[in-house]
């Protein structure tokens, strides 16, 4: 990887993690589109990984004494059960039709949770489904916030209930795919160059987010997570007919 490419994946792992660190999730599901504009999607999602696993543990363990372990568990579970599923699309499948339907499914969430649908009361089928297929989506195209978002907004959990219990989904989670890439033989010399030479940019980003977090309500909150999603959407989209 040149220089000039560095300085660009640094500057976009620098404002990911800003936004990682203020909303509790968005790092891949916003670096990895913009990142593919780039470099090849197999760096970006295994670069994405490897940073975002490290930026969840320490967030996940800042905000320990609000994680709701009861729906991570089922949560993370599922997302193990859904990885041989994504790592075989990660191979062999056709990215830019998964980031494509990506994209759709983002917006679609969007759309329900701008309804203001209330699940607080489903099943908890909901919540393996929607698990299972986080779990697809981390290995595929490390963007697997989606689908857990979607369902713990529509469940409305607090703010700060959200935010932990997403990093110690996705800590978990992420220690297994990066098990799975590295049995696989999936990660190569080169990303992890880059992840360790971006590392500092990314725990900066996560102080300022920190830093940031707290000025924010539960209802410019909710507007943040839409935002967010969208642009995760959008970008999905934009970037799978780019490619």
């Amino acid at each position: 990887m040149t220089q000039d490419l560095l300085l660009i994946i640094a500057v976009i792992i620098l404002l990911t993690s800003v936004i990682q660190a203020t909303a509790g999730f968005g790092f891949s599901l916003l670096a990895v589109p913009v990142m593919v504009l780039f470099i090849d999607l197999h760096q970006a999602v295994i670069i994405a990984t490897l940073l975002g696993t490290v930026s969840n543990f320490g967030q996940a363990w800042q905000l320990r004494h609000h994680h709701d372990r009861e729906i991570a568990k089922i949560f993370i579970v599922a997302s193990i059960l859904g990885a041989p599923f994504g790592l075989a699309l990660f191979r062999y499948g056709n990215q830019n039709v998964l980031k494509a339907l990506l994209g759709c499914a983002v917006l679609f969430g969007v759309w329900m949770l701008a309804r203001g649908r209330d699940l607080q009361h489903a099943n908890t089928a909901l919540d393996w489904t929607m698990g299972w297929v986080s779990g697809v989506l981390l290995m595929a195209t490390s963007t697997n916030g989606p689908p857990i978002v979607f369902t713990l907004q529509a469940r409305r959990l607090l703010p700060d209930v959200q935010r932990a219990t997403l990093n110690l989904i996705f800590s978990v989670t992420g220690v297994s795919s990066i098990t799975i890439f590295t049995v696989a033989g999936n990660i190569h010399l080169d990303e992890l160059r880059v992840a360790l030479i971006t590392a500092p940019l990314m725990l900066l980003g996560v102080f300022v987010g920190t830093r940031v977090r707290v000025h924010i309500d539960a209802v410019r909150f909710k507007r943040m997570v839409l935002v967010l999603l969208t642009l995760g959407g959008v970008s999905s989209l934009v970037s799978a007919f780019v490619g």
